[in-house]
């Protein structure tokens, strides 16, 4: 089955007809009436996301044939010659969608490539399947997707993965440096990196920016797949790894397009404007960078279906690699009570993975639960895209003096990104990391015994190092289960009764004074 799906993904994507631009009425971008612009059009983080998903909300949002014609409209407002566009990605193209995953993320390199894509940031999750696939994907995309941080061990660069790239955007020569998130070897496999090292990008950036004014580039766009979180009350404050890129920049750079952390971004540090689309083509980011003086205006559009015409091209290109997957992800698999979404999902996760191993305790980590589930009927596409990644189980036979250590780690990150199951744990945030846990029991009641044995049941993706949650401590017994995550969810909810609702119960209790 899978491989009929996946030659009729190939096919569709090398014999699709290239897109004919569907005439779109340009709206008002006054401040564009004088002077000369480039105009920066910025994706990020889009997943593989082909088709419209709706929000929290209920809202629709995104669809590769509605991102492509909002990045029509955008371009028609920008007229030559004195202005010029060029369209760029904070990376995290391709992971995240049976469309998608299914062909290895080839859909959404010929997508990108029909769109006029002038260059992306390497994204942690373009490692997902490995070197391999990656170089595969980088030879076909007609754009560069560039990290100028990555180095082998030895600080030297890695042949295959350019730094930087000159375009020609109208009369405009645009130099473009790419940038990977130094958090690279803990948020894709570990294994798949482990030849890699991502280095500190403000001296890579600061020397990058001015060889390409060296070499003629008359505006200097960095993009990368580090981003930020922005707050709003009282006033707008962004905090966060592109934060820290630009307040080192010494000089040279125009604009910086972010990426990875799947928020709003539109704000202006260290005199650069900096801009990020929130995540899977739900927001275009517009950026215009004044060339004969004046201050950069940034903006967010949002990407709504029914709100502008589909581009019809890639309406019919999107069409031919997802129909034919209907009838599986379609699959009715069970009925949610309620949405089921962040903690909630993740504890859930967590049930299903220690119930498929006949663990003591279960384990799942926050960034591994990609979307959210809506109440309702639950179809076996949105549970794919819950957990896309087809990571493996592992149960260890640990001692509870084993797993009291692991506990530690866990609650010891800055952010607690571990979602339990099977045990009751109560911490104190206010102590030194390494003796912040307070008192463990397990479902049942009892309390952890540090001589007694437990089995415990995670990812090989946590278990290989990612996320900072590997157990190093106390491990009796290794046994790789032969389970893909994705199916043991969705064994457990088929046995769940229904309707499914979170789970209630605390599994962290921070302690108060």
């Amino acid at each position: 089955m899978t491989r009929s799906l996946l030659f009729l993904l190939v096919t569709a994507c090398a014999g699709s007809p290239a897109p004919s631009a569907a005439p779109i009425p340009a709206s008002a971008s006054p401040h564009l009436s004088s002077g000369r612009w480039l105009r920066i059009l910025a994706t990020n983080d889009f997943h593989g996301t082909l088709e419209p998903r709706r929000d929290s909300r209920g809202v629709l949002r995104g669809g590769a044939a509605t991102l492509a014609a909002e990045i029509e409209r955008a371009r028609a407002e920008c007229p030559a010659p004195a202005c010029a566009t060029i369209l760029l990605d904070g990376g995290d193209e391709f992971q995240g969608t049976p469309a998608s995953n299914l062909a290895f993320g080839r859909p959404v390199v010929t997508l990108f490539n029909r769109l006029g894509r002038a260059a992306a940031a390497l994204g942690n999750h373009e490692f997902d399947w490995g070197q391999d696939t990656l170089r595969a994907r980088m030879r076909e995309a007609r754009y560069p997707i560039l990290g100028a941080n990555v180095t082998d061990a030895w600080g030297n660069d890695i042949p295959w993965i350019p730094d930087d790239t000159l375009v020609t955007a109208g009369r405009v020569r645009v130099g473009i440096i790419g940038i990977a998130t130094v958090a690279t070897p803990t948020t894709t496999r570990p294994s798949n990196v482990a030849d890699l090292r991502f280095v500190d990008p403000i001296p890579v950036v600061n020397a990058r920016a001015k060889a390409l004014r060296a070499r003629g580039a008359q505006a200097v766009v960095v993009v990368a797949h580090a981003g930020a979180f922005c707050g709003t009350q009282p006033v707008a404050t962004c905090e966060g790894e592109v934060i820290d890129l630009a307040r080192g920049i010494t000089g040279g750079v125009d604009a910086i397009v972010s990426g990875h952390t799947h928020s709003p971004v539109a704000t202006v540090v260290n005199g650069i404007p900096i801009v990020q689309a929130r995540s899977h083509g739900s927001a275009l980011g517009v950026l215009d960078v004044p060339l004969s003086g004046g201050a950069p205006v940034v903006a967010l559009r949002d990407v709504l279906p029914g709100q502008v015409a589909p581009h019809p091209a890639t309406d019919s290109l999107v069409r031919a690699v997802s129909e034919p997957l209907q009838a599986v992800v379609n699959r009715p698999i069970a009925t949610l009570g309620e949405p089921l979404a962040d903690l909630g999902l993740g504890n859930f996760m967590a049930d299903a993975f220690r119930a498929a191993g006949t663990g003591d305790i279960g384990v799942m980590n926050r960034g591994g639960v990609r979307a959210g589930l809506d109440s309702g009927t639950v179809t076996y596409g949105e549970l794919f895209e819950v957990a896309p990644f087809a990571n493996m189980l592992v149960r260890l036979t640990l001692t509870g003096a084993g797993v009291r250590a692991w506990l530690e780690t866990a609650v010891g990150q800055r952010s607690i990104v571990a979602r339990l199951s099977g045990v009751v744990v109560t911490w104190d945030s206010t102590r030194a990391v390494g003796n912040r846990v307070v008192s463990v029991r397990m479902s049942d009641g009892r309390a952890l015994a540090d001589d007694g044995t437990y089995r415990f049941v995670y990812s090989d993706f946590l278990h290989a190092g990612g996320d900072g949650l590997k157990v190093t401590e106390g491990i009796l017994r290794v046994e790789e289960l032969g389970i893909v995550d994705i199916d043991a969810l969705t064994e457990y909810i088929l046995r769940a009764t229904t309707p499914i609702r979170a789970p209630r119960d605390l599994r962290l209790v921070l302690r108060t004074p």
